[in-house]
């Protein structure tokens, strides 16, 4: 019995840690996950609900202090908003931003562009900051890598040579729940014989 429930607290624990590994790929709950090869140009898709004119729209980076991915307002790009990193690099995938389309088209990608991005609109409706507790319009994590559909590389089997480790220590602690039940019940057979013979 002993052994059935470390096996089971073995099996939860694996559980919990490749649900954290997956966690890791869609940092702070992105909307999007979109995987692209440097060099690439990306899509970031964000649209707003509304279809009034919107007067400012960010995309940021929660890694960037203060700086913008793309700042737009009064029907311009405001460069001096934006992370030099990403100067000339993206631009509005529909200039006229028509049913409320604030994506962008992020150009050139490299592995460094890899992270999660929101996007934040403001229209000619709401004409109000933005306030503390509110949530992006989207996010979007981006995954920049040779092979984007494994993107940790030769770092992706770390996570496998975990899951061994825990299965061979899930496996050690069965082997053991059962040599200390057999060893019990063979201590106990004299006993019962002793037992039976008086």
């Amino acid at each position: 019995m002993a052994a059935l429930t470390s096996a089971r607290y073995g099996i939860m624990f694996l559980l919990i840690l490749r649900s954290q590994a997956a966690g890791e790929t869609l940092k702070r709950n992105a909307d999007q996950e979109v995987r692209a090869k440097p060099g690439g140009d990306v899509p970031l898709q964000c649209n707003s609900s509304t279809h009034a004119a919107i007067t400012k729209l960010e995309w940021s980076r929660p890694e960037l202090e203060e700086d913008y991915v793309f700042f737009f307002r009064d029907n311009r790009l405001s460069e001096s908003y934006q992370d030099p990193r990403y100067r000339g690099r993206v631009e509005l995938k529909d200039p006229e931003m028509k049913n409320g389309d604030a994506s962008v088209l992020l150009k050139n990608v490299n592995t460094d562009d890899s992270g999660t991005y929101e996007c934040w609109v403001i229209t000619s409706q709401t004409r109000r900051r933005r306030a503390a507790d509110e949530k992006p319009v989207s996010s979007v994590h981006l995954i920049v890598s040779e092979d984007p559909e494994h993107p940790g590389g030769p770092g992706g089997y770390v996570w496998l040579g975990v899951v061994l480790v825990c299965l061979i220590v899930v496996g050690g602690a069965v082997v053991a729940g059962l040599v200390v039940k057999t060893k019990r019940a063979q201590l106990n057979r004299p006993l019962e014989r002793v037992l039976m013979l008086n």
